[in-house]
C-alpha cells in the first residue's frame, strides 16, 4: 500500500532523471533487440516495434505524469489546446525547415555543382505523402509530448531557454544513436553509403542541438503548443527527405546543418537567450 506514494515521491524529486532513464530504457531496449536480431524495419513486425521505440519519449511522459498525479496529466495534454495555436507560428513551423533546406540545396547546386532537377507535380505529391508518413510514423507525433511537453518545461525551471535547449538537443541527438545500426533506417543507410560514423553521428547531434533552439523558440512563443512543435518536427523530417526527392543531394544535408545553426544564432540574438520570446512577454509553459 505504501509503494505508490513512495514511487511518486521519488519521481517528484528526480523528474528529469526518471524521464530520461525511462525514455532511453524503452527505446534502446527495442532498438538493441532489432540490432541483435538483424531485423529490417521495412518488415511489418520490426516496423511496428520501431514505432513503439520512437514513442518512448511520449510513453515515458504519460507514465510519469500519471505517477505524479495532481493534474499533471492534464497539464501535459494542455499543450494540444487550440487556444495556443496561431496562424503566424504554425506557418513559421511549417515553412522554416523547408526554407532552410531549399537554401542549402541552392548553395549546393550553385557552389558545388550538384545536379539540379525541376520540381514536378509528381515530386510534389511524393513530398506531401512523405510529410503525412513522417508526421505520424516518423517521430513527430511519437516524440514531442515527451521532449517538449514533459522535459523542456522542467529544464527551463532552473536554466535559461538557451541552456535548456542545448542540453535537450544533446540528449535528443544521443537518443538516436542505436538507429545507426538498425537495418533499414535512414541513419544506417547513411553509414552503408560510406559515411564516417564519427562524422555522421557527430553532425547529427550538432544538428539536433541547433534544431532544439528553434523548437524551444516556437514552444515558448506559443506558450507551449505541442501542435506547433509536432508540425515543426514533421517539416524538419520532410526537409531532410527533400534533397533525395528532387535529386539534388550533394552537400545540401551538411549545408542544412550550418544554416540551421545560423538561424538558431539569429533567433538567440533577436529574442534573447533567457526565454527566446519576443516582447510583450508571452507566458512560457512550465512544469509544476
Amino acid at each position: 500500500m505504501t509503494r505508490p506514494p513512495r514511487l511518486r515521491s521519488v519521481v517528484q524529486r528526480h523528474q528529469l532523471a526518471a524521464y530520461f532513464g525511462l525514455t532511453f530504457s524503452i527505446s534502446w531496449a527495442i532498438w538493441l533487440g532489432l540490432i541483435l536480431s538483424s531485423l529490417h524495419i521495412q518488415n511489418l513486425l520490426p516496423a511496428a516495434l520501431n514505432i513503439v521505440a520512437l514513442a518512448g519519449p511520449s510513453i515515458s511522459a504519460l507514465v510519469l505524469a500519471a505517477v505524479l498525479g495532481r493534474g499533471e496529466l492534464g497539464r501535459l495534454l494542455a499543450g494540444f489546446s487550440r487556444s495556443r495555436l496561431s496562424v503566424r507560428w504554425t506557418v513559421a513551423a511549417l515553412v522554416l525547415p523547408m526554407a532552410m533546406m531549399v537554401a542549402a540545396i541552392a548553395v549546393s547546386v550553385t557552389v558545388f555543382g550538384t545536379p539540379r532537377h525541376a520540381v514536378t507535380f509528381s515530386v510534389a505529391g511524393v513530398v506531401f505523402a512523405e510529410f503525412v508518413r513522417v508526421l505520424f510514423l516518423g517521430g513527430p507525433v511519437e516524440e514531442e509530448l515527451g521532449w517538449r511537453g514533459f522535459a523542456l518545461p522542467r529544464l527551463q525551471q532552473h536554466r535559461n531557454a538557451l541552456d535548456a535547449s542545448i542540453l535537450l538537443g544533446l540528449v535528443w541527438g544521443f537518443w538516436h544513436l542505436p538507429l545507426y545500426f538498425v537495418l533499414g533506417t535512414g541513419q544506417s543507410e547513411m553509414l552503408g553509403a560510406g559515411a564516417s560514423p564519427g562524422f555522421a553521428i557527430g553532425g547529427f547531434i550538432g544538428w539536433t542541438i541547433g534544431l532544439s533552439v528553434l523548437f524551444t523558440w516556437l514552444f515558448n512563443q506559443t506558450a507551449g503548443s505541442l501542435i506547433v512543435v509536432i508540425l515543426f518536427h514533421g517539416a524538419v523530417n520532410l526537409a531532410a527527405f527533400l534533397p533525395t526527392a528532387v535529386g539534388s543531394g550533394g552537400a545540401a544535408p551538411v549545408l542544412n546543418v550550418v544554416i540551421t545553426w545560423l538561424v538558431a544564432i539569429l533567433v538567440v540574438v533577436r529574442f534573447g537567450r533567457a526565454r527566446l520570446v519576443s516582447p510583450p512577454r508571452v507566458e512560457v509553459a512550465t512544469a509544476q
